[in-house]
């Protein structure tokens, strides 16, 4: 077991520590969840197959660049529902709003119980997250209300949905989804479920869509030609922006280490990612790209509080608990990676080091400038 034997060998001190052991084991952690990932996309896609021409109809026009008509393929649907139990063995996620200092203020209600990667508009007041209808085989777009009312799916038949950004004011949704077994792109939908457009055709993987905060572009990352099988630990791994309304593509980031997971500030003059450095920013446009050090082993995920002040963000802790987890209709172990907030200007951490969440797929999520939407789960006093 390569992962027991890489902490035994730190813990012992028997040979030079290994400061990259901790990433290479939450690197391994996360490409085992994408082989699960996989798994389960190829048994969707036979499923779907099975359901007939219909289906395949439909997933092909979504594939195509170009706007779904109005009034027709993608609709919200009110006869889907949400799950409500979760499987014998799984860990229970809690959607908490936690304060600066980590103290959990508030819970969410009626969150589906496998909701993950959920998105919060700049007003605090509607979320989007991926999860699965009860009536289909694969993840689609569910949101509500964080008072915790009106929640609904909003679907794309024959695409199946990983990570999802609601845009600031509300009225729509990136997402990065798979189609037929093909690497994800990245989609926009309308919020009622109209206008569904694909805005990226890459071969390789683009995922963690993030909305700049005029709502007019969509910045994203791409695993270039060297694609792992966690896309965003690829060395080849870069940053591409797209106008939301569809139109080029433009990459911004050219390293030799992987950029990804990015995030706009709240005035629109810097983007921030995680990186071979840690945490990077630079401006929309790629330049003046530049290292922003943080005082932890990893970093994932940075998002910005809505007056840019401070930088939330994940690092991964080596302890022995994986909880179980319902993604959607995947259900794994996932390894735990602990809040923690930098100083946008000084870099300074505060580690909230018992806010625990199952994996870097769920992002923190500002609600307001002191208070943060994490979806939590027991961090076994670490």
């Amino acid at each position: 077991m390569p992962d027991v034997q890489e902490v035994f060998r730190l813990a012992t001190n028997k040979v030079k520590p290994d400061p990259q052991a901790l990433e290479r084991q939450v690197r391994r952690q996360r490409a085992e969840a994408r082989k699960s990932r996989v798994g389960a996309y190829v048994a969707v896609a036979a499923v779907l197959v099975v359901l007939g021409v219909a289906v395949f109809a439909i997933s092909r026009a979504a594939r195509r660049n170009d706007v779904t008509p109005e009034g027709q393929g993608s609709t919200t649907q009110t006869d889907l529902t949400f799950l409500q139990a979760l499987p014998p063995g799984a860990t229970q996620q809690t959607p908490a709003i936690v304060d600066l200092r980590g103290k959990q203020t508030s819970t969410i209600n009626a969150v589906p119980v496998d909701a993950y990667a959920p998105s919060v508009t700049a007003d605090g007041t509607q979320m989007a997250f991926a999860a699965a209808p009860n009536e289909l085989g694969y993840n689609q777009i569910g949101v509500m209300h964080t008072d915790g009312t009106a929640a609904h799916f909003v679907t794309t038949p024959g695409i199946v949905v990983d990570g999802v950004a609601i845009s600031p004011d509300g009225s729509r949704i990136a997402f990065d989804g798979e189609t037929d077994g093909n690497f994800p792109d990245i989609y926009v939908v309308n919020s009622d479920g109209t206008g569904l457009r694909q805005l990226t055709t890459d071969p390789a993987t683009d995922q963690y869509p993030a909305w700049s905060p005029d709502g007019k572009t969509i910045v994203y990352d791409n695993a270039g030609a060297h694609e792992q099988s966690d896309a965003q630990f690829s060395k080849t791994a870069e940053l591409f922006t797209v106008p939301a309304d569809g139109g080029p593509v433009t990459q911004i980031t050219h390293n030799d280490g992987n950029d990804a997971a990015p995030s706009y500030s709240p005035d629109g003059k810097t983007i921030v990612d995680e990186s071979f450095d840690g945490l990077s920013m630079m401006n929309p446009d790629g330049s003046n790209y530049r290292g922003f050090p943080v005082s932890a082993p990893t970093a994932f995920t940075p998002r910005y509080s809505p007056n840019g002040n401070t930088i939330a963000f994940t690092y991964y802790k080596d302890v022995p608990f994986r909880p179980t987890m319902q993604f959607g209709t995947e259900f794994s172990t996932r390894p735990i990676v602990i809040l923690a907030l930098a100083d946008a200007t000084t870099g300074k951490v505060t580690k909230l080091t018992h806010v625990g969440m199952p994996s870097d797929l769920n992002t923190p999520q500002w609600v307001d400038d002191q208070h943060i939407l994490a979806m939590r789960v027991p961090a076994n006093g670490v």
